[in-house]
């Protein structure tokens, strides 16, 4: 029988290696997270470390969810950029606006006065330079409450202030059309309007000096000084505004401008500027427009007949009406674009509103070649009776490109006995 030696010490309990295993795990674990947090040495790149799910879920650190970060100024969105006054404009009426290069240029806007009351009207017209473009048409567009625009085809202008005094813009463009709702743009030119708060003596109605206007002929017109006041006028100074100037001592004059140089029913418009000098005082200044065309063609071309039926009035509402017939000759094809209807006043001045031509003729019957059988019309607010006689101007395109034009009178008025004169004022005798 062999002799078992004892240990020395207690007696060992079962599962005391065990335990003693785990706290030398636990041991182990612990100095590798002291060494692990001395780690890495100074100077040297941290190793990447990928959090487990547990140990990026605030809820699993028993910790309270913080709050995210607030983004960089860099990170953070900037407000959309305004859109410019032209987009703006294009916005409102519906169009898409394309910026062409042309020769075309706008050489100047004159106004026939600095400033204007509030709820009263201001003359504007301008003048283009360099090479005309075909198919190019004149405009004037302003903003108006609740984003909106208004447009007034033409040279010139009657612009009527709001009833709000301030600056307001309005631009004038030459521009084409692309079809669609594409409009592209040539030339234009933005410029502001002062609107002043007036009282009740301050009014046009009552500036000391105006301009009376009649056209005698084609180009031929005659100018009147009309001047309130009691103070005599000792001179007259007219600058008609094609470089010819006169010094009078009558309160009338006349002047006719050359018509060379200008096509076919070409528009022109001239600043017409007098200086009223008073034997005491300030002299006195006014300005209006006159607007005048090229002597038109000596008949329809030759691929074109035109035939129109003399105003009558309308048997089913108010105005006039007037049969067109257009016939084609040439057997080549032909398309009309637009229509330009002419306002000529009593007092010399003229107004044009451009439109699709569709939009003025209606077509009862197609003919060949682009021609028509149909007619126009004319309302009573069109002809109020300030309007000498209307104009219409009907422009197309042959085969071949060539511009084609005619023409005709869709109403004229009889001469009155006496052509009304500016409201209250009277000339020097």
């Amino acid at each position: 029988m062999r002799n078992t030696p004892t240990p020395s010490g207690p007696p060992r309990r079962p599962g005391s290696r065990a335990r003693f295993a785990l706290l030398g795990v636990g041991a182990a674990a612990l100095l590798l997270a002291l060494v692990l947090s001395r780690w890495p040495p100074p100077g040297s790149e941290a190793p990447i470390h990928s959090p487990s799910p547990e140990e990026r879920s605030p809820a699993a650190l028993g910790e309270r969810p913080s709050r995210p970060p607030a983004p960089s100024s860099s990170a953070r969105l900037s407000p959309p950029a305004a859109p410019s006054p032209e987009d703006a404009l294009s916005t409102a009426l519906g169009e898409e606006r394309v910026t062409l290069t042309s020769s075309v240029r706008i050489e100047g806007i004159e106004q026939d006065r600095p400033w204007v009351c509030a709820g009263e009207v201001m003359g504007l017209s301008a003048h283009l330079g360099g090479v005309a473009e075909p198919g190019s048409v004149t405009r004037w567009i302003w903003p108006v409450p609740g984003g909106h625009a208004e447009l007034h085809p033409g040279p010139q202008l009657q612009w009527r202030a709001p009833p709000v005094a301030g600056r307001y813009p309005v631009r004038f463009q030459v521009c084409r059309d692309l079809g669609g709702r594409r409009v592209g743009v040539l030339a234009e030119r933005q410029l502001e309007l002062e609107v002043r708060p007036c009282g009740e003596e301050a009014g046009q109605r009552h500036e000391p000096l105006q301009i009376g206007v009649t056209q005698r002929g084609q180009g031929s017109f005659t100018f009147e000084a009309l001047y309130r006041g009691d103070e005599p006028i000792s001179a007259y100074t007219w600058d008609f505004g094609d470089g010819s100037r006169s010094t009078t001592a009558e309160p009338r004059m006349e002047h006719t401008y050359a018509l060379s140089g200008l096509g076919p029913q070409e528009p022109r418009s001239f600043t017409v500027t007098l200086q009223a000098r008073r034997e005491r005082g300030q002299a006195l200044k006014a300005t209006t427009f006159v607007l005048m065309r090229g002597q038109p063609s000596s008949g329809p071309p030759s691929s074109v007949e035109l035939q129109v039926s003399r105003w009558r009035p309308r048997t089913d509402e108010d105005g006039w009406r007037s049969d067109v017939v257009v016939r084609v000759s040439d057997n080549t094809a032909h398309t009309w674009e637009r229509i330009e209807r002419v306002f000529l006043r009593w007092a010399g001045e003229a107004d044009i509103d451009v439109r699709p031509w569709n939009e003025r003729v209606h077509v009862e019957e197609t003919l060949e070649h682009g021609g028509f059988r149909g007619y126009v019309t004319v309302s009573p607010s069109e002809a109020g009776p300030e309007i000498k006689q209307i104009l219409d101007f009907l422009y197309g395109r042959d085969a071949t490109g060539q511009e084609v034009v005619v023409s005709w009178s869709p109403f004229k008025r009889e001469p009155p006995a006496e052509p009304p004169k500016a409201q209250d004022l009277v000339p020097v005798k």
